[in-house]
């Protein structure tokens, strides 16, 4: 008894500890979003000092200091933290609820078919909103097939991820047929657009899921209590009052329009969902997956990578994508060993 008496004390303080840790952790991401940010801004053929960019913010800059710190760099600098933001949390989502490391939406193919929505709707002419919808439309539509192919009721996780990660190419297959056969400008328009460069980005695109994001983003963090629930088990859960099947729905539904809203802004990015989760969780010490934190990380991760793609062969700029593709490759494939190694060991 006096051992049980003082389990909550200290529970409580493991508590209050990791939630410091969290909320010191979550300051200094966000403080390394608005430095490396600000870097960002002085980055390109054109040299813009932080008084440049003071006066730029403020509006009273000279015009060609204007055009390129407000029209160009910054635009695509909100976008790179939006779209990381969207895709850390929307990857803590989906791999508390497959339970799986390798659980991530651009993994099992869920951002290629909200691509193949929102260029659907490019190429037929539609506004800013309506591809906005039809992102969410073909994010669904990928996840629905997913389930369904993987049998529905209470799939083996590991088997839907196999399914998702096929059902994912063949969306990126639709995708690149559509680029092929489009007119040659929408094409252009599209390619660079799947590719994730961020240079150009639609400011309609970039209004509407921003706005998205300013509801999905609380929503998200609203779904604490039933990943905390879920992770208990399901009897567990419905004790505490999370029937299991409504916490899955909610939770898959939020990562889904997440990873949409993120689809829309920047392309169908890889790898941030996957890797967010776990360098937050590291940093945080917590036992789940820390969603603010996630967030930031993929904030400052797809920032960051956007910042690697216009340095390393300045002043020409490669598409965000391909360094999130080089550094998620390399993490994806030692996942995997490590997970293998630890099948081996039990």
């Amino acid at each position: 008894m006096p051992w049980a008496a003082r389990v909550p004390v200290r529970t409580g303080r493991a508590m209050r500890a990791t939630l410091r840790r969290s909320l010191v952790v979550d300051l200094g991401l966000a403080m390394a979003c608005i430095g490396l940010g600000l870097f960002s801004l002085t980055l390109g053929t054109m040299p813009v000092s932080l008084a440049d960019i003071a006066r730029a913010l403020a509006g009273e800059a000279t015009g060609p200091v204007q055009l390129v710190v407000l029209e160009w760099r910054l635009p695509r600098i909100l976008a790179a933290l939006a779209a990381g933001a969207a895709l850390g949390m929307a990857g803590a989502l989906f791999q508390t609820l497959l339970r799986n490391p390798l659980g991530s939406p651009d993994v099992i193919g869920f951002d290629a078919g909200a691509f193949s929505g929102a260029i659907l709707a490019m190429l037929t002419g539609a506004a800013a909103g309506g591809v906005a919808l039809a992102s969410f439309a073909g994010g669904l539509a990928a996840g629905l097939l997913v389930y369904a192919a993987a049998g529905g009721g209470h799939v083996e996780r590991n088997r839907l991820i196999l399914i998702g990660i096929a059902v994912g190419a063949g969306f990126t297959a639709l995708n690149d047929w559509l680029i092929f056969t489009a007119p040659l400008d929408s094409a252009l328009i599209a390619a660079s657009w799947k590719q994730g460069a961020l240079a150009g980005i639609d400011r309609g695109r970039l209004a509407i899921g921003a706005a998205i994001l300013l509801a999905l983003l609380p929503l998200g963090l609203a779904c604490r209590r039933m990943m905390d629930a879920l992770a208990l088990g399901d009897d567990k859960a419905m004790s505490l009052g999370e029937p299991p099947g409504v916490a899955r729905l909610c939770l898959g539904l939020v990562g889904l329009s997440l990873t949409a809203t993120a689809t829309l802004i920047a392309g169908p990015v890889g790898f941030v969902a996957l890797i967010a989760p776990h360098a937050a969780r590291r940093l945080a010490r917590s036992a789940g997956l820390p969603l603010s934190t996630s967030a930031l990380f993929g904030a400052l991760f797809l920032l960051g990578s956007d910042c690697v793609a216009r340095l390393l062969f300045a002043p020409r700029s490669l598409p965000v994508g391909a360094v999130t593709a080089c550094l998620g490759g390399l993490y994806f494939v030692l996942l995997l060993r490590s997970r293998m190694r630890r099948g081996a060991d039990s």
